[in-house]
Formats: structure tokens, C-alpha cells, sequence
């Protein structure tokens, strides 16, 4: 009956996944909050720059260039709380 105990359940993986969670949520309040609302759809929706702009109501420009510096803030802020990329995957 010996079966392999799964790495990703052990405390010390389960913590360090909630840290890194509370570290991202920390790193999303940091945006404004167009910033936030277009990588949230664009990430959890799956929704492309014309179909956020039609969302937000904005123009197809300005939501680009809110996704842009939204990822570039957001990659910043992740670097400089220790959270690895390789671990987002």
C-alpha cells in the first residue's frame, strides 16, 4: 500500500503557494483600477483588446496601452516581492 505522497499537498508547498497568492493579490491592488479591470478580463475571460474596449466602453488604444503597462507594473511588482515566474505557470 505505499503510495507517493504528492509534493504539491505537503504544509510547506500549501504555504508557499498562499503567500505567493496574497503577494499577486497585493501586486493587482497596486493598479489603477483600469489596469485591473482589463487584465482581469483579459486574463479570467479570455477577452482580446477589441472586446475589453467594447466592455469598458474605451477607446481600442487606450486599452492596449492599459494592458501594457498593467503587465509591466504587475511584472515589476512580483519581482520585487520574490514571486518567480517559473512559479506562475
Amino acid at each position: 500500500m505505499a503510495v507517493a505522497a504528492d509534493a504539491t499537498q505537503q504544509p510547506q508547498a500549501l504555504l508557499e503557494r498562499s503567500l505567493e497568492k496574497l503577494r499577486i493579490t497585493g501586486c493587482m491592488g497596486e493598479l489603477g483600477a483600469p489596469q485591473r479591470q482589463a487584465l482581469a478580463l483579459a486574463y479570467y475571460r479570455g477577452m482580446v483588446h477589441t472586446e475589453i474596449a467594447e466592455a469598458l466602453g474605451a477607446p481600442l488604444g487606450t486599452v492596449k496601452a492599459w494592458v501594457r503597462r498593467g503587465l509591466d507594473k504587475l511584472k515589476d511588482c512580483l519581482e520585487a516581492a520574490g514571486v518567480r515566474q517559473d512559479s506562475l505557470a
